[in-house]
C-alpha cells in the first residue's frame, strides 16, 4: 500500500507538471471553462481501434463502457452488472485484440475522473458520453476492506468514490496494461456463499445451512427457488488443488440437505453406496458432482488439523440428526462450513458438534 501511495503522489505531481506546463482549462463539453482540467486530452494517445492510452499511468482504456461499441460509442445498450459479473466481463472482453482486459481497481479508475466537470465527471472527447447510462456509478475491482460484502466505486457524475453491495448492479468500464498501480483484488476467484432457512426447517435446530460457488444458482437461490433460503452475510474464497465432492439427498425419503467432502475417501465410498434409482423409503446421499475446489487440512500423527501457510482454516459444526449416542433426532443431518470460530460456537450452543478443520480457504 505504502508503495501504491509513493505512485500515486508521483502521478500527481506529473499532473501538476503538465497543468503547469499547459494550463490546460476545462473543455470536452465540461461547464467550468475556468477550471484547470484534471484529465486533459493531451495526455492521452487516442489508438484508433476503441482504446487510448494514459500517457502519465500507461494504462490502456476502453473509450466504451461495457455494452457499447462503435463511433461514438453508439452501437448496443450500457450494461449494468454485479461486481462479480464485472470481474467476469474483463476476463472475457478481446476489444481490440487484446485478452487481459480487466476491471480496474480503485486509483486506476479514479485517475481518470474529470474534476472540473459534472455530468459525467469524465473526459468527453475521449469517452464518448451518453445520458441513456443505466447508472454513473462505475465498479472498481477493490473490494471494501471492513465489509468484504461491499467494494469500490466510482460516481462519474460527481466524481466521488464510496463502496456498496458487491450484489448491485452498476456500470463498467475496463483497462489493461500499466504498471502504476497494484490491481490486488482483480482476480476472479468463486466466492462461497453461504445461505440459511430457518422457515423450511423449523425442526433443525438452527435451521438449514446451503453453500453455493455458482453466480446462477446464488441467483436462483436468491430468487426464492430453493425456498426461505438467504444469504447470512458469510462467505470464503475458492482455490486450492482439490475439488469438493458435492452431494444431495432429497425431499422425500431425505436427507433434504447437502453434503461436501473433500476427502476422496470419503466421497468415494459415499458414491459407491448410492443406488440409482433411489428406493423410496431408504434415505442416501446423491453425488451431484464437484462443488468447487479448495486446499486440505493438513493432519498431525495425533490427529489433529492444521492449514498450510497463506490459507485459512474452515471449520465444520453438524446438527446432530445422528448423535453419537441414543436414537436419531427428528430432523435431517446438515452442517455448517465458516472460517469463524465464533460460528461454531454458536452452533454448539444450540445443540450441533464441532468437527474441526475440514479444509482450507485462500485469503
Amino acid at each position: 500500500m505504502y508503495r501504491n501511495l509513493l505512485v500515486l503522489g508521483a502521478i500527481l505531481a506529473m499532473q501538476a507538471t503538465a497543468f503547469e506546463a499547459g494550463a490546460a482549462t476545462c473543455a470536452a463539453g465540461h461547464p467550468s471553462a475556468s477550471v484547470i482540467e484534471s484529465t486533459p486530452t493531451s495526455t492521452f494517445t487516442d489508438n484508433g481501434d476503441g482504446t487510448v492510452t494514459h500517457g502519465l499511468t500507461g494504462l490502456m482504456w476502453k473509450q466504451c463502457i461495457q455494452g457499447l461499441s462503435g463511433a461514438n460509442c453508439a452501437t448496443g445498450a450500457a450494461t449494468a452488472m454485479t461486481w462479480r459479473a464485472a470481474l467476469v466481463a474483463g476476463v472475457a472482453d478481446t476489444t481490440a485484440g487484446y485478452s487481459d482486459w480487466r476491471l480496474p481497481n480503485k486509483k486506476e479508475l479514479e485517475s481518470i475522473v474529470e474534476y472540473c466537470g459534472y455530468f459525467p465527471a469524465i473526459n468527453k472527447t475521449l469517452f464518448p458520453f451518453t445520458s441513456a447510462l443505466p447508472t454513473l456509478f462505475f465498479w472498481s475491482a477493490t473490494s471494501y476492506a471492513q465489509e468484504p460484502l461491499n467494494a469500490w466505486f466510482v460516481n462519474f457524475d460527481l466524481g466521488f468514490s464510496s463502496n456498496y453491495f458487491k450484489t448491485t448492479n452498476f456500470t463498467v468500464r475496463l483497462v489493461r496494461g500499466g504498471q502504476s498501480f497494484d490491481a490486488f483484488d482483480a482476480t476472479v476467484k468463486p466466492v462461497v456463499v453461504e445461505y440459511l432457512d430457518t422457515a423450511d426447517f423449523a425442526d433443525s435446530p438452527g435451521g438449514h445451512f446451503f453453500y453455493s460457488s455458482d453466480p446462477a444458482e446464488q441467483a436462483a437461490v436468491d430468487a426464492g427457488s430453493a425456498g426461505n433460503f438467504f444469504r447470512t452475510g458469510r462467505q470464503f474464497l475458492t482455490g486450492g488443488n482439490a475439488p469438493i465432492c458435492r452431494f444431495y439427498g432429497s425431499v422425500t425419503p431425505g436427507p433434504n440437505s447437502h453434503f461436501f467432502t473433500v476427502e476422496v475417501n470419503e466421497c468415494n465410498a459415499l458414491i459407491a453406496l448410492q443406488v440409482s434409482p433411489q428406493p423410496a423409503t431408504v434415505q442416501q446421499w446423491n453425488y451431484e458432482g464437484l462443488g468447487f475446489s479448495t486446499t486440505p487440512a493438513i493432519a498431525a500423527a495425533n490427529g489433529a488439523r492444521a492449514c498450510p501457510a497463506n490459507t485459512l482454516p474452515v471449520y465444520r459444526a453438524y446438527n446432530n440428526a445422528f448423535p453419537l449416542s441414543g436414537p436419531k433426532n427428528p430432523w435431517d443431518s446438515n452442517h455448517r462450513l465458516t472460517s469463524q470460530l465464533s460460528d461454531i460456537a454458536a452452533m454448539v450452543a444450540i445443540g450441533w458438534r464441532d468437527e474441526g478443520i475440514v479444509f482450507c480457504t485462500t485469503r
